[in-house]
């Protein structure tokens, strides 16, 4: 009996495609909220901290909020003071940043803001790029203060060391980590944005960026071609999960 309906049931779905069912429940651009969900879990990791650089949206293509639904808690930095209200209404439970991060601290700069908030950025060089294309205009420019990475893990984690940084500043990511101390600060994983802007479907990756972190003792755990998910080497060949 059960070769028989083995048999109905090939011949069934020859003609007819069973429905295929696709659970998609990522908040991130590209599913990496996902991939470092899976790399903590499988490592029997349950609760993990974070600083999210560059947060934007506290929800949509948001690489930590999949973290906060399960009950975690971190650092949000968010230059544009409209979205800093927004992730303090929505996420009440993490600290929210109004500064933009940079590699010197305690001074200013030019903020250059977009009808496109996802355009905004602290790079003069970006926003002319941005704004002769002719797609997204240049509204404003407001001066903003400048606060390190250093600075978040010094002063609002009381030198612990986040699980995990999320970093997407519009052109500034590579000055950044280049001048971050890893050695003093081996953060565990980095979602880094690694392709240059492009209003076309093809984006230049920016191999500085991954030769950097390769060189600082970091492996590419995933690439979504939009974010390279970093993994300390050391980190993950010697974590013992207790």
């Amino acid at each position: 009996m059960r070769k028989l309906k083995n048999i109905i049931r090939k011949i069934i779905f020859t003609f007819i495609k069973p429905p295929v069912v696709v659970i998609y429940n990522s908040n991130s651009q590209a599913g990496e909220d996902k991939v470092v969900d899976y790399l903590f879990s499988s490592m029997g990791i349950k609760q993990i901290s974070y600083i999210d650089i560059g947060a934007n949206d506290p929800v949509g293509c948001n690489n930590t909020y999949l973290f906060y639904q399960k009950g975690n808690k971190g650092v949000l930095v968010e230059p544009d003071f409209d979205f800093y209200k927004l992730i303090k209404d929505v996420r009440p439970q993490d600290l929210v940043i109004n500064a933009a991060i940079s590699d010197e601290a305690n001074k200013e700069a030019n903020f250059y803001i977009f009808d496109l908030p996802a355009l905004n950025t602290l790079s003069a060089e970006e926003a002319s790029v941005r704004s002769k294309s002719g797609a997204y205009k240049l509204i404003e420019t407001r001066k903003i203060k400048l606060i390190t990475v250093e600075n978040i893990i010094k002063e609002y984690l009381n030198n612990g060391l986040p699980d995990l940084i999320s970093l997407d500043v519009e052109g500034l990511d590579y000055l950044i980590l280049d001048s971050f101390d890893f050695e003093k600060y081996p953060v565990p994983v980095w979602i880094v944005e690694t392709c240059e802007y492009s209003e076309k479907h093809i984006k230049p990756k920016v191999t500085s960026i991954i030769d950097l972190m390769l060189s600082k003792g970091y492996f590419i755990f995933a690439d979504t071609y939009i974010n390279t998910i970093f993994v300390s080497s050391t980190w993950f060949e010697n974590y013992n999960a207790k």
